[in-house]
């Protein structure tokens, strides 16, 4: 081998940790409102176009820099926030490693203009592509303006990894509002290509005094951050009032290692639980995090009280002791490491479900005395009341078990020939009678009637016909001589998904009027993605207008979503729009299937004997009714040989 060791050049060695800390504009975006914050800025303007791509400015009132330190702070490892290998361990702010600025210099043209209290002027300097180009005086108000334009232009391999405009956009709204919810006494603004997207004013808490603590080991004085503001008002500010009230505050206070340890925060209830983790926002010391640890004890302290496949809404703040916890983790500073990361967990858990049941969200199971089972009052009967719609919808005069009079598929070209589908859809709506083995004994409760009905089982006969809806979420039908057991989610799915790819694709959706239009309140993430996919979103059926600053007017729903919210089902569909950027066509498909599970019957949902008839009837007029849009079967049989085996009659 010939290759020798060399030395890289200053330039290269730039490029290489820029790609550390430079990942995206929401990269840019966030090392640049860490310095305002840490500078004492109560406001931060935030200005982009084209996401972010051709160009942001970061502006200021914070305390600003000289001239000399205003050409400084783009050296490589200046910084002010730390002096010496013990301050690492103790970290009060949010940037410390000085890198962050030469990294963004080094990929970008980068303008800086600052000013201090103490200076006339403020001092205006130029970099491309990390080499100083222009330095001079100029005016200025207190604070400092960064403009960072063409965000790796000298680097096109990186260039080409970024998204497009409405994603990186996007990041950036995010990465904002998890610094609007830390710092709630610090007014936010963004705007996007000269259009307003936010602009959060500042909420300082009422009792606010520059707060001081000794130094262990010193004994020396240091002042800490301000108390955080109004966090209350400022989560209503971005997610509404009506998420708010559907949270519940968590404040406790423990003494862990003879360390003070606070974990206060908001939780959402099981009914704004989430498709994913988007919403679940960490802090530690007010620095935005992830943390598998966290978001694992988050998780676990809900349990049960969520929904399969879904997540908590939660905001969860952390105050400890800055030597207990290592932020020097990893170049962006989001990930952090404790200490005891196993007593953070048990700690986080335990005062989460703390904060739930007190709360009376999570219910108290109070042991039931011996020989003492509550019992329904003697004559008691549901009733199910007039104006409540069906589940599944079903058609007006109609026989339950009629067959279908969907055309035929064009993909069938059996012509006058029956196929598979359609021996099975026959069955179903007209059973065969099955020849029992005249000589299997019948036990004599059976004869006489006397079987105990299980809970959750109930057995519906028409014409005839034997249908049984176990658990409140199987269907048992008579088919041939076996028995099918059909999934009534599942099944329901498909259904609607199917309806869904034609609306999206082919034609919009029916819709239906409401009669009090819903005020709907979004957050900007939730209004900006609105906005973009507004089009797609018209398709499946929703109506809607703007109603002031980020709410909108819901007037219309789709119709396929019956008794199901208008306003929890866009919210699911913002979601999934929320994600990462799909392709168009795949994008369509999981919009459908996310708008098919959410509007599906679920699992435990007891259905009428016109609902479950409607429900086999809609499935086999599908092209796929096999299976779920997530490839699971709808239906299943079970052969008479199978259960002969069973009873060892085989």
């Amino acid at each position: 081998m010939n290759n020798k060791i060399e030395i890289l050049p200053e330039d290269l060695v730039d490029k290489i940790a820029a790609g550390e800390v430079v990942e995206r504009p929401a990269s840019v975006v966030k090392e640049l409102v860490e310095n305002s914050i840490d500078s004492g800025a109560k406001n931060i303007l935030v200005e982009i176009k084209k996401g972010g791509i051709k160009f942001i400015r970061v502006t200021d009132d914070g305390s600003g820099m000289d001239e000399k330190n205003s050409e400084l702070a783009f050296e490589r490892h200046a910084t002010s926030k730390i002096k010496s290998v013990d301050d690492l361990y103790k970290i009060n702010t949010l940037g410390f490693r000085g890198e962050a600025l030469p990294s963004i210099a080094s990929v970008s043209l980068l303008d800086t203009l600052s000013r201090t209290k103490e200076s006339l002027t403020g001092t205006r300097i130029k970099i491309e592509g990390g080499l100083l180009k222009d330095r001079r005086e100029a005016g200025a108000p207190i604070g400092t303006s960064i403009v960072v334009r063409e965000i790796f232009y000298n680097v096109p391999a990186r260039r080409k990894f970024l998204k497009s405009v409405l994603t990186e956009t996007r990041h950036i709204i995010d990465l904002l509002t998890r610094f609007a919810i830390a710092y709630p006494e610090i007014s936010f603004k963004l705007i996007s290509d000269q259009r307003e997207l936010f602009d959060f004013k500042g909420l300082p808490h009422p009792l606010s005094p520059p707060l001081h603590k000794m130094e262990r080991g010193t004994g020396r004085e240091v002042q800490l951050p301000p108390q955080q503001g109004d966090l209350r008002q400022r989560v209503a500010d971005i997610f509404g009032k009506n998420q708010m009230d559907k949270m519940v505050e968590m404040k406790t206070e423990t003494k862990r290692e003879h360390e003070k340890v606070i974990v206060s925060g908001f939780l959402g209830k099981p009914e704004i639980a989430k498709s994913n983790r988007a919403e679940l926002y960490l802090f530690v010391n007010r620095r935005p995090i992830t943390s598998r640890t966290l978001y694992h004890a988050v998780q676990t302290g809900f349990g049960e009280l969520l929904p399969k496949g879904k997540f908590p809404f939660a905001i969860v703040f952390i105050e400890i002791d800055p030597e207990l916890v290592d932020v020097n983790v990893h170049p962006t500073k989001r990930e952090v490491r404790f200490s005891d990361e196993r007593g953070m967990h048990d700690l986080v858990y335990s005062k989460i479900k703390e904060a739930l049941t007190s709360s009376e969200v999570m219910p108290i199971i109070e042991p039931i005395e011996k020989g003492v089972i509550p019992s329904e009052p003697p004559g008691y009967k549901k009733v199910k009341p007039d104006f409540e719609k069906p589940k599944i919808p079903v058609p007006p005069k109609a026989e339950s078990f009629d067959r279908p009079t969907a055309e035929p598929s064009e993909t069938n070209t059996e012509t006058g020939t029956e196929t598979e589908k359609e021996r099975i859809q026959e069955s179903f709506f007209r059973e065969d009678l099955v020849k029992h083995d005249q000589e299997a004994p019948i036990a004599e409760s059976v004869k006489k009637g006397e079987v105990e009905r299980t809970r959750g089982e109930k057995k519906i006969e028409e014409g005839g016909v034997s249908l049984w809806q176990l658990a409140d979420t199987y269907i048992l039908s008579q088919v041939r001589g076996n028995l099918m057991v059909l999934d009534q989610h599942a099944a329901h799915e498909r259904i609607l998904y199917e309806e869904a790819m034609k609306n999206l694709t082919e034609r919009p959706a029916s819709s239906q009027q409401i009669l009090f239009p819903t005020v709907m309140e979004l957050s900007p993430k939730e209004f900006q993605t609105l906005e973009e996919h507004k089009v797609l979103i018209g398709k499946l059926g929703f109506s809607f207008k703007h109603f002031g600053g980020r709410s909108i007017l819901i007037t219309a729903v789709p119709s396929l979503i019956k008794n199901k919210s208008g306003e929890f089902f866009l919210k699911e569909i913002l979601t999934q729009l929320e994600e990462e950027e799909k392709v168009e066509k795949d994008r369509v498909k999981a919009v459908a299937k996310s708008f098919a599970c959410h509007g599906s019957v679920k699992a435990g949902e007891r259905l009428t004997q016109e609902e479950m008839s409607s429900l086999i009837h809609q499935l086999f007029a599908t092209e796929e009714p096999y299976s779920c849009p997530h490839g699971r079967p709808t239906v299943v049989k079970i052969s008479m040989d199978e259960l002969n085996k069973k009873f060892g009659r085989r």
